[in-house]
């Protein structure tokens, strides 16, 4: 399991969150899941705090890019990238955002995304 800290959230090609201020969008898991029967890794990105803005509303079932650096290397260049999709979208009673991560790309500099 690995911790990030959320910089920016891509919702489609115009419509984007980014940090203010210094102020990161949230803190996520990083989590892989070994399944035995199917032979493959299932990773997901579980929030466990998070201040977007009240814009963003994320809907199950829809793509999003997230970008986060790894808890402890913020000052790293490097981000990560993951495109995941949308699994519980926070509005439960436990307020749980999830989502199954499908890539995961390493950029070194900045937080670029196509």
């Amino acid at each position: 399991m690995q911790e990030y800290h959320i910089v920016r959230v891509r919702v489609s090609k115009t419509e984007y969150y980014s940090m203010q201020a210094n102020q990161y969008l949230g803190l996520a898991v990083y989590s892989e899941t070994k399944n035995e029967t199917k032979n493959e890794t299932e990773a997901m990105l579980r929030f466990s705090a998070s201040s977007f803005p009240t814009a963003l509303q994320f809907n199950v079932g829809q793509e999003y890019k997230i970008s986060g650096k790894k808890g402890g290397e913020e000052r790293n260049d490097a981000t990560t990238n993951f495109t995941v999709k949308c699994v519980k979208d926070g509005s439960g009673a436990d307020k749980a955002m999830e989502f199954k991560v499908t890539e995961v790309g390493v950029k070194k500099e900045g937080v670029t995304m196509k």
